[in-house]
């Protein structure tokens, strides 16, 4: 069943660490993936958007990843070496402008990288064993929502899909008896016009042949009828289709221009109208479908 791009999930998961995961989707031309992580966790990201990947496959997506914990465990370390350099720095200008005073180490300490903070190498697994299941139920609901809204999107689709099923059929009907008429028409004018006069029914069959030639719209009706039941196939499909029925739509318009112009029929072209008001909205809904 197709699913919609817009959606919501929530998921809470509280193991050694304790996470919340949000995710915001809404419509977009392909997979676009936006991870809301504190600073220090910024090693997560990759592995959290390979995780997303593996589930959705198209749309805007926004995760925000919370961590209720209120500290990790960290070695904290000092960059000696900098704050030597630092210390005969400030020795220089001390000297250099006359400066009274001591250089504390309280001083020392406020400038920057002075300290480094390595979180314990073990973290990163832990976190991620922790965070997963969070990701994986907000996965879930955003996806439940998705379909969902799916479900949604296929009763409206599937009944335009219908409307226009039932318009092609009666524009195969009208197709069989456009040149008849055309001929019907053709022979009633002459025959007014020239009442005293003799004229050729040979020529008048042949031009009956050129237009019916020339407005034979049998091959397009065929292609439409094709594509109409390739969209109604695709409506039962898990996969991400959306791209593909934006794709097939356009090519249902392209036909159905082609039919209105080579027909030129008044029935066929009212049917036309019809039928391409309904593929503009099964456009618009397209765009929302993954």
């Amino acid at each position: 069943m197709i699913k919609s791009m817009t959606g919501y999930g929530r998921g809470e998961n509280q193991g050694k660490f304790h996470f919340t995961v949000e995710i915001r989707s809404v419509n977009h031309r392909f997979l676009e993936l936006f991870v809301r992580l504190p600073k220090p966790w910024l090693s997560l990201e990759d592995k959290i958007k390979n995780y997303v990947r593996g589930k959705i496959k198209r749309g805007r997506l926004d995760v925000y990843v919370n961590m209720h914990d209120e500290s990790l465990p960290v070695d904290i370390k000092i960059d000696k070496s900098l704050v030597n350099n630092y210390y005969k720095k400030l020795m220089e200008l001390k000297n250099e402008i006359g400066f009274e005073g001591q250089i504390s180490l309280s001083l020392l300490s406020l400038l920057p990288n002075v300290f480094i903070l390595e979180e314990d190498s073990m973290v990163e697994d832990d976190l991620w064993e922790s965070l997963a299941p969070a990701l994986d139920e907000a996965l879930d609901n955003l996806i439940k929502m998705r379909t969902k809204e799916g479900g949604n999107l296929w009763k409206d689709l599937n009944a335009r899909l219908e409307l226009i099923k039932d318009k092609v059929g009666l524009i195969k009907e009208r197709a069989d008896m456009i040149p008849k008429e055309y001929k019907e028409r053709l022979m009633q004018n002459v025959q007014r016009l020239s009442s005293d006069l003799s004229f050729d029914e040979d020529r008048i069959e042949t031009e009956a042949v050129i237009f019916a030639e020339k407005s034979n719209i049998t091959e397009e009706v065929v292609r439409l009828g094709s594509h109409l039941a390739q969209m109604q196939e695709l409506l039962y499909s898990d996969d991400a289709v959306g791209k593909k029925m934006d794709f097939i739509a356009q090519e249902m318009f392209r036909e159905a221009n082609t039919i209105s112009v080579k027909a030129s029929d008044y029935c066929v072209s009212k049917e036309i109208i019809d039928i391409k008001s309904e593929l503009e909205k099964i456009r618009e809904q397209i765009q929302n479908i993954e």
